[in-house]
């Protein structure tokens, strides 16, 4: 011990143990830490008693004169030469009394105390630190512990209150500068008393401000008493943190904060620092299971909440930034006058910022008691209800009325607080004296009027106007100008404003009372072109702020007092359905309040609720360049910030588009229980240009809404307008967090175009695609989880459009499906490189990675390896999944790349290795192409579009495809390497097959496979052979998609040449199809096969499929049974494709029409919608379906399709056999049956005249070598005359002998042309049989032709032209210029002659041709043409285009013809000039009139005759033979059919010979 001090041996071994006893007057301070401490020793040591019985209890020794008794405070007055009374003026006293307390003592004006600094000097950590710090803190000077405010613990506020201490005026506590300088303090040192102090804002110290402005938002500044010192307000003093620097203090603001919403303007947060048990229990209404569980308040400038319930008070430090795994330190207080009434209203609490450790003040607003505690500490930690009181001060309001409660608590003055009360009166509340001695005092506000104590003074300030009975919407604290004084203002619902000067001594003053609702409602119908009707809409004043500067910085109005200052209103006008709201800033100046600025918000409409529980707010939190406005269900942010005038904005002005600066909402759920409790804006950190509020949230926690700073690029203009992307971003990325506190609908004040919608839209899913968003990480450990991440904002997107937006085109539906589609391939995608990274037995090349460096740079994000981008196929899924479609077919072609790579490298890859690259290549389209159908197929619906239009993740018809843009799936580039894949994975099947084959073949002989043979690992080669086998099927159907959706969609075009273009490849496609399918029968894949053929109803292949397999003995005794079953299944399109197949096979076609009873429906119904087989569907109509009437139809269409002449003779006339059968059985009545046989009749006639040219023609040739020797020689013969010099008539006539040596049947008009063109045969000139009759015969043709229904019919409107030039032919195959000569030749020779002419022998056979039961000649009706009338038929190319027959002939070869028919024309005139045609025309026609009826007569004996032999014959027939005849005439109807020989069966059907 020796060599230390005795000050040391005490600090080590304590007072006692040297002798030295403790002073009388020492405190017991481990009693007061832990709470054992008598009760007097809660008192502070001076100044706490009341003093002697017979004493003041108020009096200090000495009158306060101090040591030397120096004198009171005002006695230096007498030293200078200040008069305190006016000098006209008696009735005051003289003495200095009268506001004495207002100047300076010498000794401030003097001196300052000399105090220590602990911010300029350091402690070393040594012995004598310790030595100097236990010395302080345990010296002998019972002043040194006096005036320490940490000695010993909570210390109460009379401790810290010296009366004796001259007071220092603001003005000397003032910098240079106008702030207020550091604390100064005497103060006990402990070991962190030389550390660094804690950042203001990290453990609620209150911030520096000048105490000439008003604070900001109206809340109270930092005290200019000495106790009101920039101190640690932190509760856990002993445990202070270190100081951080700037840019740390900047960042740890919101670190921990869990993010509800975000975008380019503000920020909502949820403070994490809310206890858990805590926020539990305020959810679940623990402390209060009513209706209103409980409120809170927060103090920003300390960093605290508090939260009251009916029973506690709750408080936390909000700004606690401990680790996240330690839970936040709070405080839970139990009040001492409670109610457990749910009637009553929940206690009113605020925190009270102090030197130390922050203070509480409780009020209960139904019975006015107040309690005040001096530390949280103190008032948490004491245990009994009796210590507890003596730890507060108690007091209560006194003259509240009945059924008053106080509403609301403002601070006014660090020691001063104004009440409201719900009857509109105010009460100030102070907590000291001017001397500092704790009480609890409080006197309403009553104006001017003398507060009189006593019943009568009472009842007067009650009936007094002034200070009562107004609807209080807002107060708030202004300005202090010197200590213990403060300005406050107070706003009515009405639009008053009233300012009050408060001093803690009890002075109160109105300086101002101003009704402003004339101006304020003026200026807000004219400024904010708001419409104001007084009947549905009263305008309010909700709330103002105080402006710690003027909002605009332009200073309109000059403040001219002290108390003078901006404000900012919040008004509205209410309706029953709407509000109208909006900011005005107001400058409070000269007992009138101008406006300033209007800020209308537009974007938020909603009505204040009756029974709201909170009135709306407004913050301006610093820099004030925006106001946060809190509602109970919703917060509104509005910028402050003038558009900056520049030329844009001056036409946009001009043309009223200009948009109102920048507002938006903040939304909570209305389907929850949220509501707003408390709110209050957070001091600025230094020069951070963020602003921020924080806001307490029942059923929820604190949040925080931090205002971001505009960008260095952007103006106020172009933050103005919130965009459409904007709203939804938020609702897609944050509308589905666990924290569901906001509402991100939106809202109907905000209405967003349909175009800005799908704009914004089409960003945000491309966005998502390309990782592209601010709210997106682009590197995370795990790349699944970042792709589930942005598949699930999709989903979010979609659902969020869908739910709160007009439908959209479909155009925009579909690109935000494909953009979805993409993700989900991408993460199968992902699934298969990962696994394949991780295969052990992986080739040395990996394709997708391969792929992905092969792809182009214009299609893919390049990645940066110099910036750390490594990773090629990380880097793709990150940015380029929005073009997955490349990825389809560069896996193909990078295989290519790569096997002729290793073959130029001449390191050619083995077969193994070649099928795995092409297994990789194969699994990388089926993730991509399988997935994309299968997510459209499943999500269709939820995009709008019909599920019903569908197929597979394709849509059915060409009709869906319109007005859409091309689909991803379904390029050019992807059909084409997509079906390229199929084909060469079937084939490298094979080949895997050939080799395995090769290899067991070899060791069965057991050859030397590694001589001369490729050693493979059988294993490995088979199981990839079966997985290419098994793939393959799979593949072919997502080929198939790709294609149908391809055709489909250029089918669907408005351009022909890519409607032709679709025609083409549905044609391919089916070919292409058939052959894949078909290809699956090589490896083994038969019922694969048959399953895609099915799906895709492709009847011919799978007719094919089972084709060839009929020979399979393992498949070939189920193919009837498939064939009924599909039968039944596919019906008509299965018949169609199988019976085309099956009749094509003469001996297969007589098994089907043999053996259909299982298909007999079908066989019918497909020979009857198939004309090309009517040869066969006669049969079945006539042997299976015993429809003679079908019978007949078929061998109509027979006869139609049958070119030999005979053959379709002989066709016709069994379906005359038909129809006479069908008539006879009633299958057909005779109304129709007539018709019909009347046209096989007219067309068997036409048919016999070509058989008579054709007779006529083969028995000149018949001694030719072949047909064509045939044709030479008849065209040689007959056909040169007419048609010398006509090219076109000789090449015509050439066809129709070529048809005619071939037994073909001519059309009408070519069997006309044929028989007006023939030459009489030169070697046989009296064989005038026929040839003298071929022009009749065309007639009659014609006629026949015109008037029937058959595939031989002549339009009618075309028979007069070809009837003119029938004429005309027939006209000048004479020579009328021989025969007009007549001299020399009598009657006889001239008759001769002219009846020799074709003209005359046509008139001739026409008058004795009858027609018809009438019997008339054929010229009855058929006109007759003369020379004169034929003149100009068909000699021009319009004329002849109106014959059918020439409706497709080009002009050119029409315009031949015309010539052709000029040159007979020309004949014809010649005759008619030279030959006096027109004359002959009329004589020729009486001769052959003539003629006719001198045969007619002679005929007609002939005739009389052989009726009578007829008669005479028919009576020697038997009687058996005559009544056998006249019973088959009977039963047949008309069965005139026996003579032709036809047999007859038991049912009176016509028996077939075949």
């Amino acid at each position: 011990m020796v060599g230390k001090s005795c000050d040391q041996l005490r600090a080590q071994y304590g007072r006692e143990a040297y002798g030295i006893n403790s002073r009388t007057n020492d405190r017991d301070h481990a009693g007061l830490a832990d709470g054992t401490a008598d009760d007097s020793q809660h008192l502070p040591r001076y100044f706490a008693k009341s003093g002697h019985v017979d004493a003041d209890p108020k009096k200090v020794k000495k009158e306060g004169g101090g040591k030397g008794n120096w004198g009171t405070p005002g006695d230096e007055s007498q030293d200078y030469a200040y008069n305190f009374t006016k000098a006209r003026r008696r009735s005051n006293s003289s003495s200095h009394a009268h506001n004495i307390t207002d100047f300076k003592t010498k000794f401030e004006a003097v001196e300052a105390d000399p105090v220590f600094e602990e911010e300029l000097h350091g402690a070393k950590a040594d012995a004598d630190d310790e030595y100097h710090m236990s010395h302080l803190e345990k010296g002998e000077s019972a002043d040194s512990n006096m005036f320490s405010p940490e000695a010993g613990g909570p210390v109460s506020l009379a401790a810290r209150s010296n009366p004796r201490r001259r007071q220092r005026n603001v003005s000397e506590d003032a910098g240079t500068n106008g702030q207020p300088v550091k604390r100064r303090k005497r103060s006990a040192l402990a070991k962190d008393t030389f550390k660094p102090p804690i950042q203001s804002r990290l453990n609620g110290h209150i911030e520096a401000t000048d105490d000439n402005e008003p604070h900001a938002n109206g809340h109270a500044l930092e005290s200019s008493s000495p106790r009101q010192s920039k101190a640690d307000a932190s509760v856990a003093i002993r445990n202070r943190r270190e100081k951080k620097t700037d840019k740390a203090r900047r960042v740890n603001r919101r670190d921990g904060d869990i993010e509800l919403t975000k975008n380019e303007s503000y920020l909502v947060t949820q403070l994490p620092t809310t206890p858990t048990p805590l926020l539990d229990s305020l959810k679940s209404g623990e402390y209060y299971k009513g209706q209103k569980p409980w409120q809170g308040e927060v103090s920003a400038q300390l960093g605290y909440a508090i939260a009251m319930t009916h029973t506690h008070a709750i408080i936390w430090q909000y700004t606690d930034l401990s680790s996240s795994t330690e839970q936040p330190q709070h405080f839970r207080i139990r009040l001492l006058h409670p109610t457990h009434s749910p009637r009553h209203p929940l206690p009113l609490g605020l925190i009270v910022p102090t030197s130390a450790e922050p203070a509480l003040l409780v009020v209960m607003p139904a019975t006015g008691k107040i309690t005040y505690w001096e530390s949280l500490s103190g008032a948490a930690a004491t245990v009994g209800l009796n210590r507890q009181k003596q730890q507060s001060i108690q007091g209560a309001i006194s003259g509240m009325m009945s059924g008053e409660v106080v509403t609301n608590i403002v601070e006014a003055e660090p020691r001063g607080f104004v009440l409201t009360c719900s009857t509109g009166r105010l009460v100030h509340l102070n907590i000291s004296d001017g001397q500092g001695k704790s009480l609890i005092a409080t006197q309403f506000l009553r104006g001017g009027i003398p507060q009189n104590s006593g019943i009568f003074g009472s009842l007067r300030g009650v009936f007094s106007s002034a200070g009562w009975r107004k609807d209080v919407s807002a107060v708030r604290a202004g300005t202090s100008v010197q200590r213990g004084q403060r300005y406050v203002f107070i706003a009515t619902t009405k639009g008053g404003f009233q300012q009050w000067d408060l001093n803690w001594n009890g002075a109160q003053n109105l300086v101002h009372d101003i009704d402003a609702e004339g101006d304020l409602l003026k200026a807000l119908v004219e400024g904010g072109e708001v419409f104001h009707d007084q009947q549905e809409h009263r305008f309010e004043v909700l709330d103002f702020t105080i402006l710690s500067s003027d909002p605009n910085r332009k200073k309109l109005v000059k403040k001219t007092s002290p108390g003078d200052c901006w404000l900012l209103a919040l008004t509205a006008l209410r309706g029953s359905d709407s509000s109208k709201y909006a900011l005005m800033g107001l400058t409070f100046a000269g007992g009138s309040v101008t406006v300033d600025v209007v800020h209308p918000i537009t974007c938020y409409t909603t009505p204040l609720s009756p029974d709201t529980q909170f009135r709306p707010q407004v913050m301006v939190p610093e820099p004030g360049q925006t106001a946060v406005v809190a509602f109970e269900k919703s917060v509104v942010l509005v910028s402050l910030v003038e558009i900056e005038p520049t030329p844009s904005s001056q036409l946009q002005l001009e043309a009223h588009t200009l948009p109102e600066p920048f507002q938006d909402v903040i939304d909570f759920r209305r389907d929850k229980s949220y509501r707003t409790v408390g709110c209050a804006p957070e001091p600025r950190v230094r020069n951070d240009a963020e602003s921020s509020c924080i806001i307490m949230i029942h059923g929820f926690g604190t949040v925080r809404v931090t205002v971001l700073p505009m960008r260095e690029d952007q103006s106020a203009l172009d933050r103005a307008s919130v965009s459409a992307r904007t709203k939804i971003e938020q609702a897609v990325f944050f509308g589905s967090l666990q924290q569901d506190l906001l509402d991100f609908s939106p809202r109907s004040e905000v209405i967003f175009t349909r175009v800005e919608v799908e704009t914004a839209a089409l960003n945000i899913s491309h966005s998502i695609a390309s990782s592209t968003s601010p709210y997106l990480s682009t590197i995370t450990p795990s790349m699944e989880q970042q792709l589930s991440r942005r598949a699930g904002a999709m989903f979010d997107l979609n659902k969020h459009l869908r739910k709160h937006y007009p439908p959209m085109g479909a155009s925009v539906r579909w690109r935000l499906l494909w953009n979805a589609e993409k993700m989900a391939a991408a993460r199968v995608l992902w699934r298969c490189y990962n696994a394949a990274m991780t295969d052990p037995s992986k080739g040395p090349k990996n394709v997708f990675a391969e792929m992905v460096e092969a792809i182009p740079e214009n299609r893919k994000h390049e990645n940066q390896p110099d910036s750390g981008e490594t990773d090629g196929v990380r880097h793709w899924f990150v940015h380029d999944i929005w073009r997955l479609e490349w990825i389809i077919p560069y896996s193909h072609e990078i295989i290519e790349m790569l096997f002729a790579e290793s073959r130029e490298d001449k390191k050619e890859f083995d077969l193994v290795t070649k099928a795995k690259m092409v297994s990789d290549a194969v699994d990388i389209q089926l993730a991509a192409l399988e997935t994309a159908f299968k997510f459209r197929e499943e999500n269709a619906a939820a995009y709008g579009i019909d599920k019903e239009s569908l197929n597979d993740g394709v849509l059915r018809t060409e009709r869906d495809f319109e007005d859409l843009p091309e689909f991803w799936t379904s390029s050019a580039f992807v059909i084409a390497r997509v079906k390229e894949l199929v084909d060469v994975s079937r084939e490298m099947a094979k080949l895997l097959a050939s080799s395995i084959e090769d290899y067991m073949a070899r060791q069965e002989v057991e050859e030397d496979i590694g001589e001369g043979h490729e050693d493979i690992d059988p294993d490995v080669t088979h199981w990839l052979m079966m997985k290419l086998a098994k793939d393959n099927p799979r593949h072919i159907q997502a080929c198939c998609h790709s294609f149908i959706e391809r055709f489909r969609w250029l089918k669907s075009r408005d351009e022909a040449k890519l409607r032709a273009e679709g025609e083409s490849l549905t044609l391919a496609h089916l070919t292409i199809r058939r052959e894949q399918f078909l290809g699956l029968i090589d490896l083994e894949k038969t019922e694969e096969a048959i399953r895609l053929a099915e799906e895709y109803w492709d009847m011919e292949a799978l007719v094919e499929i089972l084709e060839r397999e009929s020979d399979n003995p393992k498949f070939s005794p189920s193919i009837p049974d498939r064939t009924n079953k599909y039968f039944l299944r596919f019906g008509s399109r299965w018949a169609n494709a199988y019976f085309t197949r099956r009749l094509r096979v003469g001996k297969q076609a007589v098994e089907i029409l043999s053996n259909n009873a299982s298909f007999r429906k079908y066989l019918t119904q497909y020979l009857r919608q198939h004309p090309s087989y009517a040869n066969m569907a006669w049969i079945n109509e006539i042997s299976t379906e015993r429809d003679c009437a079908r019978a007949a139809q078929s061998l109509q269409l027979a006869s139609e399709q049958e070119q030999n002449l005979w053959g379709r003779k002989i066709i016709a006339s069994m379906s005359k056999l038909s129809i006479l059968a069908a008539k006879s059985k009633n299958q057909l009545k005779s109304k129709a049956a007539d018709p019909e046989i009347r046209r096989i009749d007219k067309d068997l006639a036409i048919l016999h005249i070509q058989e008579s040219v054709n007779d006529f023609i083969q028995m000149s040739v018949v001694n030719a070598l072949d047909d064509e020797a045939r044709v030479e020689l008849a065209i040689e013969r007959y056909g040169t005359q007419a048609v010398k010099d006509k090219p076109f008539l000789a090449q015509q006539m050439r066809r129709n002998f070529q048809n005619l040596i071939a037994m073909r049947t001519l059309l009408p008009h070519d069997l006309i042309d044929t028989l007006t063109l023939l030459t009489d045969d030169p070697l046989k000139p009296d064989r005038t049989s026929f040839t003298s009759t071929r022009f009749f015969l065309a007639l009659k043709v014609l006629k026949l032709a015109s008037t029937t229904r058959s595939s031989l019919a002549v339009p009618s409107p075309a028979s007069p032209l070809i009837a003119k030039i029938v004429w005309r032919r027939a006209i000048i195959s004479s020579d009328w210029t021989t025969l007009n000569r007549t001299e020399s030749k009598n009657d006889r020779e001239v008759l001769q002659q002219t009846s020799k002419t074709a003209l005359f022998q046509t008139f001739f056979e026409g008058y004795c041709a009858r027609i018809g039961p009438e019997q008339q000649s054929f010229w009855d009706t058929t006109p007759l043409f003369s020379p004169s009338e034929i003149l100009g038929a068909g000699t021009s190319v319009e004329s002849l285009r109106d014959l059918a027959q020439y409706a497709q002939t080009p002009d050119s070869a029409l315009a031949d013809l015309a010539r052709d028919l000029s040159a007979e024309d020309h004949l014809l005139r010649r005759y008619m000039d030279e030959g006096r045609l027109e004359e002959w025309y009329k004589g020729i026609l009486e001769a052959a009139q003539t003629a006719a009826r001198e045969e007619a007569d002679s005929e007609g004996e002939e005739n009389v005759q052989r009726r009578e032999m007829e008669k005479a014959i028919e009576n020697k027939i038997g009687a058996k033979d005559k009544e056998q005849f006249g019973a088959d005439n009977t039963a047949g109807n008309g069965g005139d059919v026996t003579h032709l020989g036809i047999d007859l069966d038991q049912e009176g059907d016509v028996r077939m010979a075949w």
